[in-house]
């Protein structure tokens, strides 16, 4: 992702090296020659690495790297020196530095270094994005809402200051298993600690594996430094297996024995580590019907099903379809800095008439199209895309033609139209439909060609 990393070295020619050295590797450097300079460079510019020599003009690196920790928690640093004096290297770790090197500087162990740097900074940001995200509610007051909202409720309530059984939650595409899991997470013991999601389909089989259980230097061909696995970077927080389903049948097995040892190896390691993620899966598949076919593990799916909260696709709730409009129009108004302030009944009426198989990834993405079309302060039917309408129209009809015969018989006797007209004007339209194609009108009409022509001669139509 490369780096902005800041050098303060006296020696100038090292210092130039380095430069290169940090450059040639996709870094970007900015070099001082002296503490003072280099103490208001990284005031002034915030570098993500400080590389500093222990000993400079003007203010000494330990100095410089004190009042830099000072203004940034959060900087890494490597301090050079050329004595290479216990004493030296006892104070700079004090004072949080990422490591020490000795002079001459080996380039090798310098990129390895950074290398960890960079893996550091990308993890923590990772972490802080799900740890920041937008907070997740569960929208909606149906039956089936309220009970998973008991389910989370039950579940958080159990687990204070115990380790929290599996849970394993189902449902359709779409159908919100991750608001689920962040919900656990947030409303658990744990919500201080790091929430990681995984998504087992979206990753190649063969690197699966590295991100769940990491590696060791030299694990494998370009494996030139060590990496944690998300296992451990969710240690004492919480790990979302979405998709579980999809996990390689090769790995079920190790995914098994990390739950329940709470330890992992990595690949190419022979230690066991220690890691207590609170583990939460997701499907979309029916994982008994996986076991049936030899495709999923029975002891994971036991190991995973201790707790199970059911998601029910959009069409089983449609009660909370208003909700959930309004909550997308208020959140992508938001987003887009539009004013938009509602959305109008009838395209209420037509989402709650859709079949919605995306379920609420569907109707989110419904709605942000529409907040991006609507020019004024109300979505209305012109923002709807014309394949929601057309599915709209043809329910609709559907429905009538479905109506309860004894109601269409009643409204046909209290009308003054005889059964002769009606039969007549059926024909007549029919065929008007059908161009006067008498094989085609009789086949609408669910009839033979020789009955059609029979009652058009009675009732006296032209052929």
């Amino acid at each position: 992702m490369g780096l902005s990393i800041l050098l303060v070295e006296d020696e100038k020619n090292l210092a130039l090296s380095l430069k290169r050295f940090l450059e040639s590797k996709g870094h970007e450097a900015y070099v001082c020659f002296d503490g003072y300079q280099g103490l208001d460079q990284c005031l002034s510019t915030n570098p993500e690495v400080l590389l500093v020599d222990c000993r400079l003009p003007g203010i000494g690196g330990v100095e410089l790297l004190k009042k830099a920790k000072a203004h940034n928690p959060d900087l890494y640093s490597i301090v050079f020196t050329a004595f290479g004096s216990i004493e030296d290297a006892v104070e700079v770790m004090k004072l949080g530095s990422f490591d020490y090197i000795q002079k001459p500087i080996d380039l090798q162990r310098l990129g390895q270094l950074i290398s960890k740097i960079e893996e550091n900074i990308r993890l923590k940001r990772e972490i802080d994005y799900y740890r920041n995200r937008e907070q997740t509610v569960l929208i909606g007051s149906s039956p089936a809402i309220v009970q998973v909202r008991e389910s989370i409720q039950k579940l958080v309530s159990v687990s204070i200051d115990k380790t929290p059984p599996t849970v394993l939650i189902m449902g359709e595409t779409g159908t919100g298993k991750d608001v689920v899991a962040r919900l656990l997470h947030r409303n658990s013991s744990r919500c201080n600690k790091p929430f990681i999601h995984i998504n087992c389909i979206s990753l190649p089989e063969n690197l699966v594996e590295d991100e769940l259980f990491g590696h060791d230097q030299g694990a494998f061909t370009g494996a030139k430094t060590a990496k944690p696995g998300l296992m451990e970077a969710a240690d004492g927080g919480t790990l979302f297996l979405d998709e579980i389903g999809d996990l390689p049948y090769n790995l079920q097995g190790k995914l098994l024995t990390a739950i329940e040892t709470k330890k992992i190896r990595r690949l190419g390691s022979i230690k066991d580590r220690k890691t207590d993620p609170w583990i939460i899966a997701a499907t979309n598949r029916n994982l008994f019907e996986k076991v049936n076919q030899g495709s999923f593990r029975q002891d994971l799916l036991y190991r995973l099903n201790v707790f199970s909260i059911y998601l029910p696709p959009l069409r089983e709730r449609k009660e909370d379809i208003p909700d959930l409009c309004h909550h997308f129009t208020k959140k992508f108004s938001l987003h887009y800095g539009r004013t938009i302030q509602g959305i109008k009944e009838e395209v209420i009426a037509i989402f709650l008439r859709y079949s919605w198989p995306g379920n609420i990834r569907e109707l989110a993405h419904e709605i942000e199209q529409a907040v991006l079309w609507c020019e004024g302060d109300t979505i209305d039917l012109k923002h709807i895309r014309s394949g929601i309408k057309n599915d709209f129209k043809e329910n609709t009809l559907e429905r009538q033609l479905a109506l309860d015969k004894g109601v269409l018989v009643e409204q046909l006797l209290q009308s003054s139209i005889s059964l002769k007209e009606l039969e007549a004007e059926l024909i007549q339209k029919t065929l008007e439909k059908t161009r006067g194609n008498l094989s085609q009108a009789a086949k609408l009409l669910g009839v033979t060609r020789d009955w059609l022509r029979y009652r058009m001669e009675k009732n006296r139509h032209d052929v």
